[in-house]
């Protein structure tokens, strides 16, 4: 129980952690003019640099559908919109699912964007979403219980070797992401059509439609 030794002891544990990367610079935090002592240099780590996210426009032939959604409080709206190889939107719309989590709403508004896509008569479909883990759960499988009904549905209406589904950041998902608010706000069912659009959606529309970037990281 030497009092140098117990000093000598904790000094060369933080060091061994430290240099095992088990104790890493965060967890310095409130205590960092100390972390020298122990010879730990801490530098801020730079932030990756911004970057260009474009939204694409399907190939000629087929439809793109972009979903997005919102959770609040435990009260979640689905939203998304269809657009053809132009650029051009077809219908958008927003939906109220109430007591959901994100990645059920997630695949709820994939689902019901797919059924009206099909209720449209549009075939080839390319559906877009900024969510990585509801395209796992559709491409590879796995996921909650819950949610396993409605990914055997959506399974059923794509055909993976012609349709396909990518994930996009959401810089690059605006539109739905704006519809998605809206949809929360309202509370209910709305598709827009052709005509209707409001102008701050429509004008979000023409930017990815002549091929303008937003930007990531900033």
């Amino acid at each position: 129980m030497d009092p140098r030794r117990i000093i000598w002891r904790v000094y060369h544990t933080i060091s061994l952690l430290h240099t095992g990367h088990l104790f890493r610079h965060i967890h310095w935090r409130g205590d960092m003019d100390i972390a020298p002592l122990f010879g730990v240099i801490i530098t801020t780590p730079s932030p990756p640099p911004p970057t260009l996210v474009f939204w694409r426009t399907p190939p000629v032939g087929s439809y793109k559908i972009n979903t997005d959604e919102c959770v609040k409080d435990g009260v979640a709206s689905g939203e998304g919109i269809i657009r053809d190889s132009s650029g051009q939107y077809i219908r958008a719309f927003f939906s109220f699912y109430g007591d959901c989590t994100i990645l059920e709403v997630e695949l709820r508004a994939i689902l019901d964007r797919i059924i009206l896509a099909q209720r449209l008569g549009l075939s080839v479909l390319w559906v877009e979403s900024d969510s990585t883990l509801a395209i796992h759960c559709i491409t590879k499988g796995g996921g909650p219980w819950h949610i396993q009904a409605t990914l055997r549905h959506i399974r059923h209406l794509l055909a993976l070797d012609r349709d396909t589904i990518t994930h996009i950041f959401r810089e690059g998902n605006q539109v739905a992401d704006l519809l998605a608010s809206e949809g929360w706000d309202r509370r209910y069912y709305y598709e827009y059509s052709s005509q209707d659009l409001p102008r701050r959606h429509r004008s979000l529309v023409q930017i990815d439609r002549f091929g303008l970037p937003n930007v990531r990281g900033l």
